[in-house]
């Protein structure tokens, strides 16, 4: 959803006015976590985002796999509810699939980032109405005493589950039309990933990394007690601006400083006289 926020940010005021309500909700609360919560959540994604944004072509099996986990979490937590178990077996099998097959889930995360954007866009009023009611009391206050560990990380896990149950629901008021609208952008979006497979996974890498990172950084700055979401929803548009230009920029640094996987030399004549020529090359130098 913060990722869907940043891109709305240029392209639909109410989109993003609707994400950054819920956004907020969860600010409110998140202020009240355990620090060593927010301190090890944010360096973790700052660290990790910043692999993946600079350098995820690189080890472009493991920046899809860790996609792959947590896109299988949500999908099992949509799918699934709250169950540890759905929840963890969903992320362990997108993190295998992710690693095995690089090449189609760049491809199937690209259509997934887009059919994220296109359901933000078609279900504004859905979702705004469901910001409304999310966490029952949106007003906590933030003079309250500090939870502890256990309690910031189910309090994470209850916002988790309630924020799917809104996806959940908005998902099913959606007209045909919408429905529609939405498959064909997954389904448009998939093709060109299998197309042009090198920029679909530069394009994965660095939307991914930049997410981590404001992530990251907004956990940071809740830890210190600023409210950076409330700073995002005054100045959404350069926000978005601003997370789009380090998603471009990732993109093209990677196509150009990441190298390409190299292919296997099959073997045959070709093969065998060339391990021939460096092994004669070889004697003779010496």
């Amino acid at each position: 959803m913060f990722l869907c926020a940043v891109f709305l940010g240029i392209v639909s005021q109410d989109s993003v006015r609707t994400v950054i309500e819920i956004l907020k909700s969860f600010e409110q609360v998140a202020s009240r976590f355990d620090p060593a919560v927010l301190m090890v959540l944010g360096l973790a994604m700052v660290a990790l985002g910043l692999i993946a944004w600079l350098g995820g072509m690189c080890v472009r099996r493991l920046v899809l796999a860790l996609a792959g986990a947590l896109a299988g979490a949500i999908a099992g937590l949509l799918i699934g509810g709250p169950n540890a178990a759905i929840v963890g077996a969903a992320g362990g099998l997108g993190a295998i699939f992710g690693a095995i097959l690089p090449r189609l889930a760049g491809a199937i995360f690209l259509a997934a980032l887009g059919i994220a954007v296109a359901f933000a866009v078609t279900a504004q009023k859905p979702l705004a109405e469901g910001a409304k009611t999310l966490f029952g009391k949106p007003d906590v206050g933030r003079g309250e005493e500090r939870l502890t560990t256990q309690q910031s990380l189910d309090t994470a896990r209850s916002y988790a589950v309630d924020l799917a149950d809104r996806v959940k629901s908005a998902a099913c008021q959606l007209g045909a039309v919408d429905l529609a609208v939405v498959a064909g952008v997954g389904v448009v979006l998939l093709a060109v990933g299998l197309l042009l497979i090198r920029l679909a996974g530069a394009l994965v890498c660095s939307v991914l990394g930049a997410a981590l990172i404001f992530a990251g950084l907004t956990a940071l700055l809740i830890l210190k007690g600023s409210a950076p979401i409330s700073l995002m929803q005054k100045q959404g548009a350069f926000y978005g601006l601003v997370f789009l230009g380090m998603t471009a920029f990732g993109t093209l640094e990677q196509l150009v400083l990441c190298p390409s996987p190299r292919r296997r030399v099959k073997p045959g004549p070709q093969g065998s006289r060339s391990r021939r020529e460096e092994s004669e090359h070889h004697w003779r130098s010496h």
